[in-house]
């Protein structure tokens, strides 16, 4: 699925292609990839011209003058491309045609990537935590947390912080050394400090990579990302670390593939 620095990389290279065009046509190839009333998300949309781009968490979000909003989230295997490899015609769920005769496509092999209309860009996404770019935010976070959860279940859950999936929570940990099984609420101050300075750093230093294509992630400019060869442990199990040269370890936590060197990041409680 893709997180945080893919959705950043699309968002931005969609303020360089889409801004300022204006949408004649919406075509559903797949209804269902639209949350709510399928003719009314045509209707709205149709004539809509894209005045800003927004990333959220995980998701995208369009915005017109008017305040017409909507949102995409790619799930596990949606993406959103302006020219189709033969492989992805099948696979198409939505186009959206401007004006000037070119389209962006919306493709999703398993389905799961959702489309949404919004009464405004203020009421879109409720429930979502903070966004986890900033030392700061990311220190009052991890402070305040009371619960007796894994530390890696913590940082997936969208509720406490935005964007954080698999890859990063995994690669953060690793930064810091804190071992995944960790307890969140027994995290002491020195630990706290190191994972509100490490997480910003690992994601933005993917973003700056285009992010990370292990299978589906593409970005709208049909490019893949490069951060995949600069993981430490994350899809690495069974290779030695590149620190200590122990071999990385996987585990399951809460349903969630877990990667982890077991001498950098010692089970301490």
């Amino acid at each position: 699925m893709p997180e945080l620095p893919e959705v950043e990389t699309i968002v931005r290279e969609l303020r360089r292609h889409i801004v300022g065009k204006t949408i004649a046509a919406v075509r559903l190839f797949w209804p269902r990839s639209v949350e709510g009333s399928q003719s009314e998300f045509c209707r709205r949309l149709r004539g809509m011209t894209v005045a800003a781009v927004f990333r959220r968490g995980k998701y995208i979000g369009l915005e017109s003058a008017d305040g017409t909003f909507f949102t995409i989230h790619l799930r596990m295997t949606g993406k959103l491309v302006q020219e189709m490899a033969a492989q992805d015609r099948k696979h198409l769920r939505v186009r959206f045609n401007f004006l000037d005769g070119t389209a962006l496509h919306f493709v999703d092999t398993r389905k799961f990537g959702r489309l949404r209309l919004w009464p405004s860009r203020e009421q879109s996404c409720p429930g979502l935590g903070p966004e986890p770019l900033r030392q700061a935010t990311l220190l009052a976070v991890l402070r305040a947390l009371s619960t007796t959860r894994a530390i890696k279940t913590v940082l997936l859950d969208q509720t406490i912080l935005a964007g954080i999936g698999n890859i990063y929570a995994d690669e953060a940990l690793f930064a810091t050394g804190i071992h995944p099984l960790t307890p969140a609420a027994a995290l002491n101050h020195g630990q706290q400090k190191r994972l509100a300075r490490s997480l910003p750093l690992v994601l933005r230093l993917a973003i700056g990579r285009r992010g990370t294509t292990l299978r589906d992630y593409r970005t709208v400019e049909d490019r893949s990302g490069e951060n995949q060869e600069h993981l430490f442990v994350y899809g690495r199990s069974g290779q030695p670390c590149l620190t200590c040269g122990t071999a990385i370890e996987k585990m399951r936590i809460a349903g969630r593939s877990s990667h982890f060197c077991p001498r950098c990041q010692k089970k301490t409680v």
